[in-house]
């Protein structure tokens, strides 16, 4: 058992006023208190640093990392950049990464070679150490979409990123297969938008993506579909699927059926940020990256859940040497106050997109995460700073993040006058 007194707290959707001493006990919190600690009590004293849930960024490709839009231009497709054993240290690199971040945790939104189940599985057996993590399974395509290179001759005997399926009972052995295989989340291309052109807007029929709904929510699984037409929209919303990446023509009426139906949006507004200030957008992409943030406050007034998370994937790399998506330590956390900073939203509100609402897409059953509430599991973060007044210090984890608490146990401990690790503390 731990005790960490003199703890400022944001507990998922606020700053709570003064101190509290929170008690971990394992891998969850135990119990929050005002006052001091109790007589004869081992503390850590944290001084007033904020104590807050383990981010959670939630558009995460753990093997982006070595490739260059480029390469996804001249038919080469994603994943195949090295060979499974390679792709799978990239997701440990960057797993390593998000935590040095304050990122407790991810969402995958789609990897090759099961990278997220089997970084799952070791993370689990002790193998490695790593976030939280909800796995993914690859995108699922159609025949000739977006996705399917017109070099048809250049198609991979085995899969990366991308895979392709027709049909409903093709599409619900897919989810099958995919979920036996470890995937928690299904992901599907339904439609072009969000940087990836096409003179076709629908990828998949509205019977395919309703067999993939149906199989995954079958097999306990949760459905995202990377989406931005308006009408794509509306029918992914309409069928359940459960998370929706971009969403470029999100309108009040979508708006109104995401908050009725409880569905969660992703914006992921960096990438088009990204590629409108080196020239790569056209007016269209402004049109509709203007569009987006302007919706950002009307969605949050009607109760969507929105997530953070963008695509950190290197496309960039062949551009500028400082890569503005790279995984890099601090480059997620800059999200926070960059959505904070949209007329009508509030820090504290996005900061409930990367912990409460998180913590609510990540799990399904009754546990909690992304929240500092008694009985929730231990996943926090120590900042030496006030994350809702000045939410930048979240992009600066080299000078103000202390430590990282993943289940109950520090993997990052900077901290003074305490021990190394909640293992020695609970001896």
């Amino acid at each position: 058992m731990v005790t960490l007194i003199n703890a400022r707290i944001f507990d998922g959707t606020a700053l709570l006023p003064g101190t509290r001493t929170v008690v971990l006990d394992g891998n969850r919190i135990a119990s929050i208190t005002e006052g001091p600690a109790a007589a004869g009590e081992a503390a850590l004293d944290l001084g007033g640093m904020t104590l807050m849930p383990g981010l959670i960024t939630c558009h995460f490709h753990p093997d982006f990392y070595k490739f260059t839009l480029a390469q996804g231009l001249a038919g080469d497709p994603l994943g195949k950049e090295f060979p499974p054993g390679v792709m799978m240290a990239m997701a440990i690199r960057n797993g390593r990464v998000l935590l040095e971040s304050g990122f407790t945790g991810y969402i995958g939104a789609s990897c090759s070679n099961d990278v997220d189940a089997q970084y799952k599985i070791a993370i689990a057996e002790g193998i490695v150490e790593g976030p939280r993590l909800r796995a993914c399974s690859p995108h699922i395509g159609t025949t000739g979409d977006l996705n399917d290179s017109k070099q048809w001759w250049r198609r991979q005997q085995t899969p990366g990123t991308d895979v392709f399926f027709d049909g409903p009972e093709d599409m619900r052995k897919a989810v099958r297969e995919y979920t036996r295989r470890g995937a928690q989340t299904i992901k599907i291309f339904a439609s072009r938008g969000h940087g990836f052109p096409s003179p076709v807007a629908r990828n998949m029929d509205r019977d395919e993506i309703a067999a993939i709904v149906s199989a995954a929510h079958g097999r306990g699984a949760k459905v995202r579909a990377h989406v931005a037409d308006k009408a794509m929209i509306m029918e992914c919303i309409e069928l359940g699927v459960d998370i929706l990446d971009h969403g470029d023509e999100i309108d009040d009426e979508a708006i109104a059926a995401m908050a009725t139906r409880g569905t969660f949006w992703v914006p992921s507004l960096i990438y088009p940020k990204c590629l409108l200030q080196l020239g790569w957008g056209d007016a269209e992409m402004q049109r509709l990256y203007d569009h987006v943030r302007a919706m950002l406050p009307r969605a949050q007034a009607a109760g969507v859940r929105m997530l953070v998370g963008d695509d950190y994937s290197g496309v960039f790399r062949d551009v500028i040497e400082d890569d503005p998506l790279d995984h890099q330590v601090g480059t997620y956390g800059r999200e926070f106050a960059y959505y904070a900073a949209i007329s009508g939203l509030s820090v504290a509100d996005v900061l409930a997109w990367g912990t409460k609402n998180a913590g609510e897409a990540m799990l399904d059953d009754e546990d909690r995460v992304g929240v500092v509430a008694e009985g929730a599991l231990a996943d926090l973060i120590v900042v030496d700073g006030d994350p809702v007044a000045h939410p930048s210090i979240l992009a600066r984890p080299q000078e103000a993040l202390k430590a990282v608490i993943r289940d109950g146990v520090f993997v990052i401990d900077r901290l003074d006058r305490h021990p190394s690790s909640l293992r020695e503390a609970a001896e």
